[in-house]
């Protein structure tokens, strides 16, 4: 055991877990509503570790939606842990054994991964291990406290915290589009063709984890053909109880999956990905894949209809758009939700 690494992970984690309480309690908020328990709520944090493909498979299960449909949803959503498992396979120090590969894989999210390339040199994975130690706790706690707290809080809070999770959704892809037309065209088309299928008659008649497949492979792939990543963007950027009874095996489509994703690059690649296309593709991915899921899902996310989802999009935007951090975009939007309906409540 490599002690100083492993304590230069719990401090580097501290923010990491922290961050991610809030943005679990949202998710375990979210889940209830779906008709989850807070023990499913919780298991599914606890295996998953991932934000946007947990979002995504609740509604894939509320909606009764199939396992192909599960494992082919969290597979397009979390492809970008793909270029991560790549970069930091070179970035371990090297003998690190597969049984250790195998570990740290469980832990590659965006944040850990983001402190982890930041260390200079290559860096034991008991640095990674200190790091999860207090990142996962964050985010499975978080789950708990929001799929508890969300029982007891007032439909009107609830409605608007839920908003929360799309406001810090945008607060991800927001500045990159403010600074790459690229990421912005990405962001405007993931938007427009989710639209469509919202709107169009035969199209709407498309589940929703598909839509969400459908849209960030086709939009992602345009964008990879025709706007190539260079390789200095690549470096900048890694800075219910009346569920149906396979609820679980939901759960374990969505772990395996997404932990898959994550450990075949670390223990089977060793080298560089070197095609262009394929590092582009997985570039634009979260940024197709989070706008997809955003937009116009946020319009009716929200007891009041249109007119506050829309109220809490705008802010959200403007917020974003700014560059404050994830926490303070979804609270001005939760803010603003909560004012709207407040005033409609008024004038109705």
């Amino acid at each position: 055991m490599n002690k100083t690494s492993f304590g230069k992970g719990l401090q580097d984690g501290i923010p990491i877990g922290l961050g991610y309480f809030a943005v679990s309690f949202t998710f375990g908020i979210m889940a209830i509503q779906s008709g989850l328990t807070a023990w499913q709520a919780v298991l599914i944090s606890l295996t998953n570790l991932t934000s946007a493909g947990q979002f995504a498979g609740i509604g894939i299960i509320a909606a009764g939606g199939s396992l192909w449909e599960m494992a082919l949803t969290q597979l397009v959503i979390n492809l970008r842990y793909c270029l991560m498992s790549f970069s930091l396979s070179q970035k371990l120090e090297k003998g690190v054994s597969n049984g250790h590969r195998l570990a740290v894989a469980f832990g590659v999210t965006d944040e850990i991964f983001g402190v982890s390339a930041s260390q200079e040199g290559r860096i034991s994975p008991w640095y990674n291990y200190g790091v999860m130690c207090v990142a996962i706790p964050g985010w499975t706690l978080g789950t708990l406290a929001g799929a508890v707290s969300g029982s007891l809080l007032p439909d009107f809070l609830v409605s608007a915290l839920s908003v929360a999770i799309y406001g810090m959704f945008l607060a991800v892809i927001i500045p990159p589009a403010k600074k790459n037309r690229a990421v912005l065209g990405v962001v405007i088309g993931a938007m427009a063709v989710s639209t469509l299928f919202a709107v169009v008659p035969v199209l709407n008649k498309v589940s929703t984890g598909f839509v969400i497949i459908i849209t960030t492979l086709l939009v992602a792939g345009l964008a990879a053909h025709f706007c190539p990543v260079e390789e200095k963007e690549q470096r900048k950027r890694r800075q219910q109880t009346d569920m149906k009874p396979n609820v679980y095996l939901y759960i374990l489509v969505m772990a395996g999956v997404t932990y898959l994703i994550r450990m075949l690059p670390l223990v089977l690649f060793k080298r560089e990905i070197t095609s262009p296309f394929v590092k582009s593709f997985l570039y634009y991915v979260p940024y197709a894949c989070l706008a997809a899921m955003t937009f116009p899902a946020i319009l009716t996310a929200t007891a009041g209809g249109i007119i506050s989802g829309a109220a809490g999009l705008i802010v959200a935007l403007i917020v974003a758009y700014r560059e404050k951090s994830l926490l303070m975009v979804a609270l001005f939007a939760c803010a603003a939700v909560f004012i709207v309906e407040r005033i409609m409540e008024f004038i109705m």
